[in-house]
């Protein structure tokens, strides 16, 4: 590996082309809710959050993971018993904190005229959130383990990755959720 520009930018150009075309995907699907989230503007608040903690517990796992291989803690397998202990701990982290932010917004719910039933904005939020965190923990490992073995660099492949496919997954669980709560 090497921190010459030349290879930065060979390892990250065409990837980071590719993550802005799923960007603007998700820009698409997050229109075509559009509708509904504003009908319900308390929806438009769990968007940041979904984007925001998965990205979050994926860029962790991912810098643990890559760290983890490099540095020969854990080997380059799903297998691995304390690759799949950080994995839980991440997963584990995530629906702890979307549990939590559920609760939030239920009681806010009391509180406030947010349009749609507490109950509903519960489910929203813990179905999305675990779908993303679901996801994106797959993702990151994934992709960790594959930049390891193609000898690329990680902090080229793997955070661009997760974050951007996590702000996808993000409004995807979130339109799926409001579509089967909601609408």
């Amino acid at each position: 590996m090497s921190y010459h520009w030349k290879n930065i930018f060979k390892e990250s150009a065409g990837l980071l082309a590719l993550m802005g075309l799923i960007g603007v995907a998700g820009g698409f699907v997050l229109g075509s809710i559009e509708e509904t989230l504003l009908i319900y503007p308390i929806l438009l608040f769990l968007v940041p959050i979904l984007n925001g903690v998965g990205g979050n517990l994926g860029a962790v796992l991912g810098a643990r993971v890559s760290s983890s291989l490099h540095t020969g803690r854990i080997s380059s397998t799903f297998k691995d018993e304390e690759l799949q202990e950080n994995i839980w701990v991440m997963m584990g982290m995530g629906f702890f904190v979307f549990f939590i932010l559920g609760i939030g917004v239920v009681s806010a719910g009391y509180l406030f005229d947010l349009g749609v039933t507490s109950l509903q904005i519960f489910v929203v939020i813990i179905g999305a959130g675990f779908i993303t965190i679901f996801s994106i923990t797959f993702i990151t490992v994934a992709v960790s383990l594959w930049a390891y073995h193609k000898g690329l660099d990680p902090d080229n492949i793997v955070i661009p990755v997760e974050t951007t496919l996590c702000d996808f997954i993000g409004i995807v669980s979130l339109a799926l959720m409001v579509w089967l709560v909601i609408m």
